[in-house]
């Protein structure tokens, strides 16, 4: 087994000689809390920058930069493009051609008069920008933007149902609308899938305000449908977060987290933002024909899946076996996490699928009411207080080209509690180990595991290189990571910075750090 070693690209080269040696890192100046700042990774080791700067034009337009920066994180090239006020980003991405950003008006009067949604179109072949702009139909909730083979697709809800797809020739400026269905389909989740020239769409069918299934489209880019599949619910439970990717015979396969389904009525309003559902289980589907290959593991059913629970969920567990060694016929305690949204890894001949498991904690506080200017008699009461999520554990699991789960494991970062909900971690496969890391308080936690999911190293920790030797890092938030290409992973997020020794003793920053695993 070759040593490991997570290490910030232009590390410190030497401690012994004390050289100091710039890190791949780069800065952007935080001058509010509302400010847009997003990276978009493209092929060949390049990224843009996109931030919203404190400058405005003579007709009071935002002036946004967009710095395309290369594998060291210089930049190559840097654009003003102004958009008018209160939009705010909404996603993004990008094929070998082309990068495209979505944004959207904020709910401004002024704003949703003229525009609901702009683009903005990077031609990476041409060096060029385009944005186009238009109105979506009334109450149009947007879930996403992918790009696949020149043609950009976008996700809209409306507040009842009813999805529909608008589909974007970035090379030829054509335009048409895919409406999947007219019954109550919500759109879920899409992916867009380059090498196969298709995007696939995942909705969510309802029958009088009743989740009933899951559908899935295979669409080409020119808006055909390929292919439409369908996973009716099972008794009291459902297809959750999903995540897809094509086997060998370009058969579609879907990983996706079996959720608890009550089968009440339900809002379709923010059916896509739901996170407070409880999973069971994983259900791995493959449509190679009119019925689905279906396989369903249960987390109750996994031998080391206690690893990956909270504390006082495993001395929940162990009073219940305790509670069932006394009766005739003991049942097996149920075993539930909140997810936030999946993500695939391809290793070696071996899917994984990882989540993030979350918790969100309160707390009750007690207080006197006296009435109405304190005539009446005092009397107690109380209300919850919310005190965040608490990203606990990583969920891995490993499964072979039929859909049989090989190994299971998991990672125990122990972040703290957080107000919002954001990925924490990355996977990627460097070399022959899958690598899983997590950035926390200017510092990288990591571990590596082999095919047969063996540990490589325990948990270990990095701090990351400042710009500046005596930089120290007051607060950090929304710290996230993402596997850039080969075995370089990206950081990202905001800091607050101290270093007495610099003109400016403090300032705030939204960065990207450039690691390596060797």
């Amino acid at each position: 087994m070759k040593r490991t070693l997570l290490i910030v690209l232009l590390l410190l080269a030497c401690w012994v000689s004390a050289q100091q040696v710039e890190p791949a890192r780069y800065e952007v100046k935080r001058w509010s809390k509302e400010q847009g700042c997003h990276f978009q990774p493209l092929v060949e080791a390049e990224g843009i920058m996109v931030y919203e700067t404190d400058k405005t034009d003579k007709q009071k337009h935002r002036l946004w930069s967009f710095a395309c920066l290369d594998s060291s994180l210089y930049e190559t090239r840097s654009d003003l493009i102004p958009l008018p006020e209160k939009l705010k980003f909404i996603a993004s991405d990008g094929d070998k051609r082309h990068a495209v950003f979505l944004f959207a008006n904020d709910g401004n009067k002024k704003a949703a008069d003229t525009l609901d949604f702009l683009v903005v179109c990077f031609n990476r072949t041409e060096k060029s920008y385009q944005t186009f702009w238009n109105k979506w139909p009334e109450k149009s909730v947007p879930l996403s933007v992918k790009v696949a083979d020149g043609t950009m697709m976008m996700a809209l809800n409306n507040k009842s149902g009813n999805g529909a797809l608008y589909l974007y020739d970035l090379k030829n400026n054509a335009f048409r609308t895919v409406t999947p269905s007219s019954n109550s389909f919500i759109l879920f989740q899409t992916e867009a899938f380059p090498q196969y020239h298709c995007f696939v769409v995942a909705a969510k069918e309802y029958e009088n305000k009743h989740f009933v299934a899951t559908s899935f489209m295979v669409y080409s880019t020119d808006g055909s449908l390929r292919g439409k599949y369908r996973y009716d619910n099972i008794p009291n439970a459902a297809l959750g977060r999903m995540v897809f990717h094509f086997d060998a015979n370009g058969s579609l396969v879907v990983i996706g987290t079996l959720e608890r389904e009550t089968g009440r009525k339900v809002s379709l309003e923010g059916v896509t933002e739901n996170f407070d559902k409880e999973s069971l289980g994983v259900v791995w589907l493959r449509f190679a024909g009119a019925t689905p290959d279906s396989k369903i593991y249960l987390f109750k059913d996994m031998p080391e899946i206690e690893h990956a629970l909270t504390a006082s969920d495993r001395v929940r567990l162990r009073e219940e076996k305790l509670k069932n060694q006394k009766k005739d016929n003991p049942t097996k305690s149920e075993i539930a996490f909140q997810f936030l949204t999946p993500r695939v890894t391809e290793f070696g001949d071996l899917t994984v699928f990882a989540a993030e498991a979350f918790m969100p904690y309160y707390h009750t506080e007690t207080r006197m009411n006296y009435g109405y200017l304190g005539y009446y008699g005092g009397y107690p009461y109380t209300y919850t207080v919310f005190d965040g999520y608490d990203f606990f554990s990583e969920i891995l699991l490993a499964f072979d080209a039929e859909g049989r789960l090989r190994w299971q494991q998991s990672v125990k970062f122990d972040n703290e509690l957080t107000y919002d909900l954001f990925p924490h971690a990355a996977e990627g496969v460097c070399y022959d180990e899958l690598v899983v890391a997590s950035p926390y308080r200017n510092n990288l936690r990591y571990t590596a595991f082999d095919k047969d999911a063996q540990v490589l190293m325990n948990l270990q920790s990095e701090k990351l290189a400042p710009i500046h030797g005596a930089d120290y890092v007051e607060d950090e938030y929304f710290a996230r990571m993402m596997r850039w290409y080969g075995n370089r992973f990206l950081i990202f997020g905001s800091q607050i910075i101290q270093n007495s020794s610099q003109p400016q003793a403090r300032r705030s920053v939204f960065y990207l750090q450039k690691v390596q695993y060797d």
